[in-house]
């Protein structure tokens, strides 16, 4: 038998080869606001004359809601990013809004108490890290002047950031 190969076991080739998965994660955040329009409606129940009373009048409980959501090191902040309507000539002070926020996540760092809202950003909560579903609760509080605050319908907006510029 001449040319004959002949295997006392069966012969396997194998041939290995590599692949690589690459993946780009940029800083991501994610800002959920519940609540957040509000109509403070002082014709009920004799409500306005107790608010004027007191000074002021509170908003929905636990309204605005905002849950925050990010990847890295982030800071939550508010400010008054248009301010009062006119009513008639009137126009009401920037600081008569303002707002409490409740939160067990550790990271507030402001509002703990009703503190006037202005024009310039304000810090509410910041963390060196990322963070899945931080929970704020918060209340807003409109001062009342029995000598400034004529009827008429008054309205505001304010603006919540996440952000996760290096701070």
């Amino acid at each position: 038998m001449a040319g004959s190969l002949f295997f006392l076991r069966p012969v396997f080739a194998d041939e290995n080869d590599t692949a690589a998965v690459n993946m780009l994660i940029p800083s991501i955040c994610k800002l959920v606001i519940d609540g957040s329009d509000q109509t403070i409606n002082l014709l009920k129940d004799a409500s306005g004359e107790e608010a004027y009373e007191k000074g002021y009048a509170k908003g929905k409980k636990n309204s605005p809601a905002l849950v925050v959501d990010s990847n890295t090191n982030w800071k939550l902040s508010v400010k008054v990013g248009s301010d009062w309507s006119k009513v008639g000539k009137y126009k009401k002070a920037t600081e008569d809004i303002e707002l409490k926020i409740k939160s067990n996540t550790g990271h507030q760092t402001g509002f703990t108490d009703f503190t006037p809202l202005s024009l310039a950003s304000q810090e509410i909560a910041r963390h060196d890290t990322g963070t899945g579903d931080d929970i704020y609760k918060g209340r807003y509080r409109i001062r009342l002047d029995w000598e400034k605050d004529i009827p008429g319908s008054y309205s505001i907006v304010i603006v919540f950031t996440l952000s996760t510029q290096s701070f």
